[in-house]
């Protein structure tokens, strides 16, 4: 699905940014590492509804801008380690999400709030059971909303460390035939934050 890539590219584009940023000091953002855990509906993912996440979020703007441009991306994964043998069942699925939107920063000294909200796009996938020892992947993408509240305190000139709340909106179908299976792509997302400030 290529997020990989994009993730490199966000990366990229985040530390000329901040490059810039300090050189003409017109600019100011964030670029924060996400490390978490993401929560599907259990009735569409069960037992593999709680997934490990990473994620990388830049959120920039003119300096003393009001509201600041976001882009985000996440991966998250779940497997598991002892899979039964049963036909059908599901062993495991992960997805990858890359979100625009705006988030708003609120900077109270070295504590910093923050808001956001935006479009999403999502791709996932579950790994099942093919007789007893096989596997199938099914995979679907889908498109929807997110929202996103969290804290950040500036430690030093530039160290952030936080915490991170999100909720995705979106539905993706899977499975084979003619009649495929509505799931939830999206779901909650927590967990702590660890990047740079400009």
């Amino acid at each position: 699905m290529g997020t990989p890539r994009v993730a490199r590219l966000l990366l990229a584009a985040a530390l000329v940014l901040a490059a810039a940023g300090e050189i003409s000091a017109r600019y100011e953002g964030n670029l924060n590492v996400f490390a978490g855990q993401k929560w599907l509906r259990s009735g569409d993912w069960a037992p593999v509804d709680r997934q490990d996440q990473i994620g990388l979020m830049l959120a920039f703007g003119e300096e003393r801008a009001a509201i600041h441009f976001a882009i985000d991306a996440f991966l998250a994964k779940g497997e598991l380690s002892d899979p039964p043998s049963t036909p059908n069942a599901l062993i495991g699925g992960s997805s990858a999400e890359f979100a625009i939107g705006v988030r708003k920063v609120w900077e109270l000294g070295a504590t910093r709030p923050h808001v956001g909200a935006g479009a999403n796009v999502v791709g996932v996938d579950e790994e099942r059971r093919v007789g007893t020892s096989g596997t199938v992947t099914n995979e679907d993408r889908g498109y929807g909303v997110w929202v996103d509240a969290g804290v950040t305190w500036r430690i030093a000139s530039h160290l952030n460390l936080g915490i991170e709340a999100r909720y995705s909106s979106v539905r993706a179908a899977l499975g084979e035939g003619t009649i495929p299976r509505d799931v939830d792509a999206g779901g909650a997302h927590v967990g702590l934050l660890i990047g740079y400030g400009w």
